[in-house]
């Protein structure tokens, strides 16, 4: 079982996969472009990732990994903020905080870890484009 965690930073993108004992491969950063997400989400894809750790309000890439049928869990925003408070790693690089969304599924926390469901759209909604 890899996992990934990714965070998106203001300048770089950072994305960190642990295997099924915990242990950690080599960062990946780049810069923060949405061309640069799409080509490393399709890397991952590419690379057996099982599960892909997001924050909660990783919108765009959540709707990226989704498009690229990734297994999408995700963490709680007040707690995984609150953590990266306390720990400094609202500080740090980018690479810190995908370290901790990496190892996230080998804490006690991954608990709260919980599937991405996309909201189907009724057929009474109206699109809005």
């Amino acid at each position: 079982m890899n996992v990934c965690g990714v965070w998106q930073g203001v300048q770089r993108l950072a994305a960190a996969i642990a295997n099924d004992d915990g242990i950690l491969r080599s960062p990946i950063t780049v810069p923060a472009t949405s061309d640069n997400a799409r080509h490393l989400l399709d890397y991952l894809a590419d690379a057996d990732i099982d599960s892909l750790i997001l924050a909660e309000y990783s919108y765009s890439l959540i709707t990226l990994a989704h498009a690229r049928h990734l297994r999408v869990r995700l963490v709680p925003h007040d707690l995984f903020e609150g953590i990266r408070i306390a720990t400094a790693f609202n500080r740090r690089s980018p690479r810190h905080t995908a370290i901790l969304l990496a190892r996230w599924p080998f804490t006690p926390a991954r608990s709260y870890l919980r599937e991405f469901t996309p909201i189907t759209p009724q057929k009474t909604q109206i699109p809005l484009f």
